[in-house]
């Protein structure tokens, strides 16, 4: 992950109690209008009992949940109605891997309930072959917040009666939306290819349950964060949705919705020193990870680095035998073609002197003269040539100087 993404994983967490329900972190897809897992969307739930509930309260209290993994360490101060009770933990996603509150609170008669669910999270990515957490969604893209409550109740057992669609306060959707477009400016400055487009997007429903012998009505109320990448060579996203649920015994729930929503329940704030610790823990993964990928991307650079000298030590030793043979025809060639040029030089030359009737001789000082061809010998002073066809004939002690025999060679002056 790259330290913008961590960036916004930490504003993610730390956040996660500014307003009624809570975001985090994840991917979307498409999924089917309707339910599963044994969920009857649009069954009425049997012959309801009608049972009075007691009197919401025009007053708060406040409570608190622990992080169990955090040495239960209180984690955050929740208000709910005055005399209800409160029973929660701040837990880690499984597959957002950030922490968020899951809590149930209570009336006196528990006929009225406010929970918030644990975070719904998914990731896709085409070009990417890898098994993501085993806690994620099986969804594959984007999916709307009304989409998302269709699949929620697919994991509701029983018979679930869909009344219809129940307005979402403007207060939920501004917050929502907000958290979307910080993040879009948070990944503004990003490189390109690393860039995102992070939408978000809530619904509510109103359902009848049975819950014993009597109907309870309850809304279903989710926000959808998506943070999808804008790299066409690099497709994929990743998001997350929270779906929290008011219950009431028929009739009541919307004097309950008018509650929640007007006091901004449950309201939490979260410790300073739980903040501190989550931050702190958060910061050394984002470092293990990038220690990890640090220490993975060093080794496959040696790798690449090793197979690139031997590339180059390959194509040395490639190009040296090749100029080596190349060196060896050029010699041969040549060799070749200067004996050739002698050859021919040599009969050219031998022609010419016979042509002439004179003959070639090499002098003792390596020098040659034309000769007459008439005679067997030929000696030389340095200036004068003596010739004759005596047998064992020598000038020396007849003529005047130092005389030397001459060898007859070839007319270009090569040894015959």
């Amino acid at each position: 992950m790259s330290k913008l993404g961590r960036s916004i994983v930490v504003f993610c967490a730390m956040t996660v109690l500014l307003a009624g329900c809570k975001p985090s972190q994840s991917a979307t897809a498409p999924v089917a209008e309707g339910g599963s897992s044994g969920a009857q969307t649009g069954g009425k739930p049997g012959t309801p009992t009608y049972v009075s509930a007691s009197p919401l309260p025009n007053q708060f209290t406040t409570a608190t949940i622990t992080d169990p993994s955090l040495n239960n360490m209180p984690s955050a101060t929740l208000t709910i109605p005055a005399g209800w009770k409160l029973q929660g933990i701040t837990m880690i996603s499984a597959c957002t891997f950030s922490p968020w509150p899951v809590f149930r609170a209570y009336s006196p008669d528990a006929l009225m309930q406010m929970r918030i669910e644990p975070v719904i999270g998914w990731q896709w990515h085409p070009n990417v072959r890898a098994t993501f957490n085993a806690g994620c969604a099986n969804l594959s893209g984007a999916v709307s917040a009304a989409a998302l409550l269709q699949y929620y109740l697919g994991s509701i057992q029983g018979g679930v009666h869909v009344v219809g669609p129940m307005t979402v306060p403007s207060a939920y959707s501004q917050w929502a939306q907000a958290q979307a477009a910080q993040k879009n400016q948070l990944y503004s400055n990003a490189p390109p290819a690393m860039r995102n487009n992070n939408t978000a997007d809530t619904a509510a429903l109103r359902i009848e349950v049975v819950n014993g012998s009597f109907v309870v009505e309850e809304r279903l109320r989710t926000v959808v964060e998506c943070s999808v990448s804008t790299n066409a060579s690099s497709p994929g996203g990743t998001c997350w949705a929270r779906v929290d649920v008011l219950s009431a015994p028929q009739g009541r729930l919307d004097a309950l919705v008018q509650l929640v929503d007007t006091n901004n329940l449950p309201h939490g704030v979260n410790s300073p020193q739980w903040t501190q610790a989550a931050l702190q823990r958060q910061q050394q993964q984002a470092r293990q990870a990038e220690i990890n990928l640090t220490a993975q991307e060093q080794r496959e650079s040696q790798m690449i680095y090793q197979q690139f000298q031997q590339i180059i030590q390959r194509s040395a030793a490639e190009h040296q035998a090749f100029m080596q043979q190349q060196e060896s025809q050029f010699e041969s060639a040549m060799n070749n073609a200067n004996a050739s040029m002698n050859a021919q030089s040599t009969a050219a030359s031998d022609w010419v002197d016979y042509s002439l009737d004179q003959e070639t001789v090499m002098n003792p000082d390596g020098s040659t003269t034309k000769v007459s061809a008439g005679f067997s010998q030929t000696w030389t002073n340095g200036t004068q040539w003596y010739q004759t066809d005596v047998p064992n004939s020598n000038p020396n002690g007849v003529l005047g100087g130092n005389w030397s025999p001459t060898t007859q060679v070839h007319g270009n002056g090569t040894p015959e």
